[in-house]
């Protein structure tokens, strides 16, 4: 199996000295207890742990690149493990038989031959709790624009029996905008009615922008407020439509550009030369 690939030591140290950071920034490996948290961001953890306190069916629906899966960690990683068992279900197979082999096996379950009894035995599991001393199991379904109709259902009958007298278990599921393209399937109307919560993740705010900006700056040891202008951080939002995953990409490519060239500051006229000749962006979402 071949190992993740990353950036070099000495790389890393050179991009470091050239601007004075102790660490890289807008990299995709901070921990989520110290993640930068927008407005949406926040106000989808408090609505996320109001949820959590009433149980049931949970949505976060968002675009990809917004911070979905982070924020979920964070929420995650604030839960009292006293009160809640969260239960991950992160690779989703297409066949009924895969996806329930996946969550037999993330509740640490036997394998079974057949689908009917795979079923049994995970809704068994979920619906047994054996007293409200015991923490209530959340199962968390990341990514879940991989289920098919067929496999939402299955989430659906898998509630039918704890959820309509009393709250056993609760599903957090979250995807892009394909996950609520299949959740309007007329045969998932059941599935829709069940939900208690649903909140969506939108992307930055230009505000927001500049607060993430000068949070990664900072967090990585930069001593410059103004590494990144105004202008700068203006373009690389309207370039990014304000997605973190594509903000960290836009601002890692320009530290690169400015250390090559020996620049101390990355300017907006800088920045729209950067995204002008990336081969993954429109070079017009970044004129004045």
């Amino acid at each position: 199996m071949s190992r993740p690939r990353t950036m070099p030591e000495h790389h890393k140290l050179r991009l470091q000295g050239h601007f004075g950071f102790t660490k890289v920034p807008f990299m995709k490996t901070i921990p989520a207890s110290e993640m930068f948290d927008s407005r949406s961001q926040r106000e989808l953890l408090h609505g996320l742990h109001l949820w959590s306190a009433l149980g049931g069916l949970a949505l976060v629906p968002a675009g990809p690149g917004v911070g979905k899966s982070i924020t979920i960690r964070r929420f995650v990683t604030d839960l009292d493990d006293a009160r809640f068992r969260v239960v991950h279900v992160t690779t989703v197979p297409s066949s009924a038989v895969g996806f329930l082999r996946v969550l037999n096996r993330a509740l640490d379950l036997p394998m079974r031959s057949h689908a009917a009894d795979l079923f049994d035995q995970a809704q068994r599991h979920l619906a047994q709790r054996a007293d409200d001393s015991s923490p209530h199991p959340l199962l968390i379904v990341d990514d879940a624009e991989g289920l098919s109709a067929d496999l939402l259902d299955i989430l659906r009958r898998l509630t039918a029996h704890g959820l309509d007298g009393e709250q056993r278990f609760s599903i957090l599921l979250s995807g892009t905008d394909d996950l609520l393209r299949t959740l309007r399937d007329p045969v998932l109307e059941p599935l829709r009615t069940r939900f208690s919560y649903v909140q969506p993740l939108r992307p930055f705010s230009l505000e927001d922008t500049r607060n993430y900006v000068a949070f990664h700056v900072a967090r990585a040891g930069g001593s410059r407020s103004d590494l990144f202008t105004d202008d700068a951080t203006r373009r690389m939002f309207q370039a990014s439509a304000g997605r973190p995953r594509a903000i960290n990409q836009l601002a890692i490519q320009a530290l690169i550009q400015a250390a090559v060239e020996s620049r101390d500051q990355i300017d907006g006229e800088f920045l729209a030369a950067q995204i002008a000749v990336h081969p993954l962006y429109d070079s017009a979402s970044t004129r004045s």
